[in-house]
């Protein structure tokens, strides 16, 4: 077997081209990929003697390039590569494999069939054009590597890196996959990006995936004079905050792979005290059906979204569906099943808390384990506490709700009150609680960290009696705070909870702005480009009433600027609707991201002159830096609501299930489709949405209204949706497009 393996490693030599650098081999490759079903290249990097020594193992680094290069290196002449010789003026990784033991990959990140026009963009992203979906095929690469190299075939001994859009999959593929790699490190890396299925993908945002790296070590390297600098310093303010395991490093340098060596002798230093499985678990994931650590998630989603999962042990986890984060709307149309990993007795019982976190609604179910010793856990897209129990009886404490008290956000320098619930989801009850808090890092004072939360019967909430108080005191901007809750009861039981907050800076009020209720406007776009839209939904006449989606406007150098907002007024967004629109910002910086803006809605039953305080945000260009500007604006709201029901989407399920999703200021009356056969347009019925959870609706009350439709002959339909409100507002909006019945 040794020699067959030498011999096909001549033969790779021979026929797939090869180099030798110094001691240092290196060779193009291919092999056939089964997830994206065609050839890939590859080109690999092996260290002095690795032919030699033919029982020596090795440990694995990955590397992606970036835009406008190749696995072979840059499809410049002029550009500055990192493979051999004097390229990144030495330190690359034909130098950093001649004196270290360790192999290096570089996957192809091409994106283009053979027949189509070349194009520099790799990895299908930003915009998503295949179905090639990179992500998915690194687990067969690293199989494929691991079988046909000598490797040390173990997470422990395997890192990914990457440069610019490489950057950009080597945290978006390490979060994915912590259970493969136990380091990341990203070269001057773009954060956002528009990732994942073909069909619908989502906007891809790194500030926000933080929880995907804890069992891992992270590190970024950018330059001072690095175009996307700028990115980097906003996520490095909540990162820094909130993840003790990543490190950044800058560099006196421009776009590059700066301090590669540095980043690899990192790695080596990681493969000597590898980072360890956390034993308690988070993971958010872009894709429909997923696994990491040996659970697997399988689900129904066909539109952009994000599954989240937190605080995953075998004690259970939280589980939900959102449309972005941090916190997009809820979606529990979508139905999932989350299986576990084997842990538990094989064909057992075991009894599972569901708490709905945001109705309160609480469901108790028994399951059994398999033949394995994995449960298999029927969700909706809601957010759910799930609590797991078998024969031994004990208490199980999790958060339940967590809120900022005496102000409408948490503002550095104040003291901060925020009053928790805890929520009891094991088959014991929990006498005598406390909790007490404490901060993470030094910015954060606690002031009153203790409170009691009394006895908490099964599957049941406890509020503390007192609320805890803190305060951020750094001058130095960071827009995340993270404080630990550790939980004990009478028996002394531990559970120990992180918690993380937002933290605004106390902000001058903006007196001059606009309201758009429905009214076109020239704003910003792009950066340093102008636009002119209609935005919001109204009456148009500048004042926000109830019932309204509105946008705020606010001058800065003569331009309007569409705003983020931040609020907690419960006349904002009922029933959970959360409307963000993204301003790219490519054509300007050439970076990938966006400036967001919200469209508030307000709600029907917002009493006369009632004032929504709001925080805003904008962004203006400073190229290569965005200045993202702040302010609190005070909203009256007055008049009534004459605002109809608007629509989000349409959509048939494959079972012959129409779905639409619709949002108001307050209560949805009735909805109907009119659905009209393209081919015979007389032919035609109407049906009536329900969202009361049955008929073929998932979920009662979230807005989206469902109805199984009877079996038809096979045939394409258009559908017109009809919605009326409480205040007898109608609409009626013939949806795009046409749809299968059956």
């Amino acid at each position: 077997m040794k020699l067959a393996f030498i011999n096909f490693a001549l033969l790779l030599l021979f026929f797939s081209g090869q180099t030798y650098a110094g001691d240092v081999t290196i060779i193009d490759a291919r092999h056939y990929s089964n997830v994206l079903n065609e050839i890939r290249n590859y080109r690999i990097f092996l260290p002095p003697n690795y032919f030699g020594q033919s029982e020596k193992r090795y440990p694995v680094i990955y590397y992606y390039h970036g835009w406008s290069q190749r696995y072979f290196g840059d499809t410049s002449h002029d550009a500055n590569g990192i493979d051999k010789g004097t390229d990144n003026d030495g330190d690359n990784i034909e130098n950093f494999v001649q004196s270290h033991d360790v192999i290096v990959v570089k996957p192809d990140g091409y994106n283009r069939n053979p027949d189509e026009e070349y194009y520099l963009r790799p990895y299908n992203i930003s915009p998503v054009e295949t179905y090639r979906q990179f992500p998915l095929y690194f687990p067969e690469l690293v199989n494929y590597i691991d079988a046909n190299y000598r490797t040390i075939a173990d997470r422990n001994h395997r890192a990914i890196s990457g440069l610019s859009m490489g950057g950009f999959m080597t945290f978006w593929i390490g979060g994915k996959y912590p259970h493969l790699v136990s380091a990341a490190g990203n070269f001057c890396g773009s954060t956002e990006f528009f990732a994942g299925p073909k069909n619908f993908p989502v906007e891809y945002r790194h500030i926000d995936m933080y929880k995907n790296y804890e069992g891992m070590n992270v590190r970024l390297h950018y330059g001072n004079q690095d175009f996307i600098r700028g990115y980097h310093q906003d996520m490095n303010r909540v990162w820094t905050q909130v993840l003790d395991n990543y490190d950044y490093k800058i560099y006196n340098a421009a776009h590059s792979s700066c301090g590669l060596g540095d980043m690899y002798e990192f790695f080596l230093n990681t493969f000597e005290h590898p980072p360890s499985k956390p034993a308690r678990w988070h993971h958010i994931d872009i894709y429909p059906n997923f696994s990491v650590w040996d659970y697997k998630v399988q689900s129904d989603r066909n539109m952009p979204g994000f599954t989240i999962l937190e605080n995953v042990d075998r004690n259970g986890f939280r589980c939900s569906v959102r449309e972005f984060l941090p916190d997009g709307a809820l979606m529990p149309h979508v139905n999932l099943i989350v299986s576990t990993s084997p842990i538990y007795k094989k064909n057992r019982a075991y009894t599972i808390f569901d708490l709905d976190l945001v109705r309160n609604i609480k469901r108790r179910m028994v399951l059994f384990s398999d033949d394995e010793g994995s449960l298999k856990i029927p969700l909706n897209g809601g957010s759910h506490e799930i609590g797991i129990n078998g024969d031994i009886s004990n208490p199980n404490i999790s958060i339940a709700s967590m809120v900022v008290e005496n102000m409408p956000w948490a503002t550095r320098k104040k003291d901060v009150n925020i009053s928790i619930k805890l929520f009891n989801k094991g088959n014991t009850d929990a006498t005598r609680v406390t909790a007490k808090l404490s901060p993470i890092g030094t910015s954060t004072l606690v002031k009153n960290g203790q409170a009691s939360f009394g006895n908490i019967p099964v599957n049941e909430i406890q509020k503390a009696d007192q609320s805890f108080i803190f305060n951020v005191q750094e001058d130095s901007v960071v827009d995340m705070v993270r404080l630990k809750l550790i939980i004990t009861d009478g028996t002394n039981r531990e559970w120990v909870e992180f918690i993380d907050i937002p933290i605004k800076t106390d902000q001058p009020e903006i007196m001059d702005y606009e309201v758009a209720d429905g009214k076109s406007f020239t704003v910003a776009t792009a950066g340093d480009d102008t636009t002119t839209v209609f935005l919001g939904k109204g009456n148009g006449d500048g004042v926000a009433n109830p019932g309204e989606s509105v946008v705020i406007l606010v001058k800065d150098q003569g331009v309007y600027h569409r705003t983020f907002l931040n609020t907690s007024d419960k006349y904002v967004n009922p029933d959970g609707v959360n409307l963000r629109v993204s301003d790219n910002w490519g054509s300007y910086d050439h970076v990938g991201g966006s400036a967001k803006y919200s469209i508030p809605v307000l709600a029907s039953n917002c009493p006369e002159n009632h004032t929504v305080e709001l925080f805003a945000e904008y962004w203006l260009p400073n190229y290569p830096y965005h200045i993202i500007k702040q302010g609190k604006i005070k909203l009256r709201v007055s008049g009534k609501d004459d605002t109809s029901p608007k629509i989000l989407w349409v959509q048939v399920t494959e079972d012959n299930t129409l779905q639409t999703r619709l949002y108001d200021g307050g209560k949805i009356q009735t909805v109907t489709a009119t659905l009209k056969d393209k081919e015979n347009p007389d032919k035609s019925f109407e049906v009536t949405l329900n969202d009361l959870g049955e008929n073929g609706d998932i979920s009662v009350n979230d807005q989206v209204f469902s109805i199984k439709i009877p079996e038809q002959l096979f045939g394409l339909y258009e559908v017109e949706i009809t919605a009326k409100d409480s205040f007898g507002n109608t609409m009626s909006t013939n949806w795009p497009g046409s749809f299968v019945l059956y």
